[in-house]
């Protein structure tokens, strides 16, 4: 006896080619799940960094001609400066276990610039244990600052 009329279903070749296609494209999905984790981290590190130097500069800018040392983060302008750095904005001298940038303050050569500027390089850099050729990520600004 034949059957005749609509056939309802799926057959097992069907099932199975569009299992292998939606796990093919969930194992692509899930592979980028690894790099997109490393570039949020990285991301929210160098966000963080420059909002540190941002603060850094802030003080220096702030800071009158002829006062040593500045307000918040004790600089002397004109003096290179390492300062360890937590996740909170506190900061210490040396390396302690809370420490999680390393800030680096240099003033090149010649930096007193014509008319009372003075010029500063500052370098944030992640893990503050790491030199800067060994960190993870870093972030530089150039500051001019106005010492008339």
């Amino acid at each position: 006896m034949r059957m005749t009329g609509a056939r309802h279903g799926f057959s097992l070749i069907e099932v199975a080619l569009a299992l292998g296609i939606a796990s093919f494209c969930l194992l692509s999905v899930f592979s980028l799940l690894p790099l997109g984790l490393q570039t949020t981290r990285a991301s929210v590190e160098q966000n963080a960094a420059s909002s540190l130097l941002g603060m850094v500069a802030g003080d220096l800018r702030v800071t009158p001609p002829g006062t040593t040392p500045s307000n918040q983060f004790q600089l002397q302008i004109g003096t290179a400066t390492t300062l360890y750095l937590a996740e909170d904005g506190s900061w210490t001298a040396t390396l302690q276990p809370q420490s999680r940038y390393l800030l680096t303050i240099t003033y090149p050569a010649n930096s007193t610039g014509g008319r009372g500027a003075t010029f500063a390089s500052l370098t944030v850099s992640w893990p503050a244990g790491a030199s800067l050729a060994n960190a993870s990520g870093s972030a530089t600004s150039f500051l001019a600052l106005d010492r008339n």
